[in-house]
């Protein structure tokens, strides 16, 4: 592998190890405290919208490769 490969398998590494660090950390947070059932129902609405809105204001496909590209 040479190139962007080898810096795409290194940062994939180095993001899984980053990750699980922080997921690790988060795992200690008594969320309830901090964010009630009713308040986080909302969030979750809110990022879903933002998600939808996004999708609806991209002319692009899906993903990475526009259409007739190859690899």
């Amino acid at each position: 592998m040479r190139g962007w490969k080898t810096l795409v398998l290194n940062g994939l590494a180095a993001g899984a190890a980053l990750l699980l660090e922080c997921l690790h950390y988060l795992a200690g947070v008594d969320w309830t405290s901090h964010l009630g059932p009713q308040a986080a129902l909302w969030v979750v609405i809110a990022f879903n919208l933002g998600n939808i809105l996004l999708r609806h204001v991209t002319d692009g496909p899906a993903g990475w490769r526009r259409q007739g590209e190859g690899r």
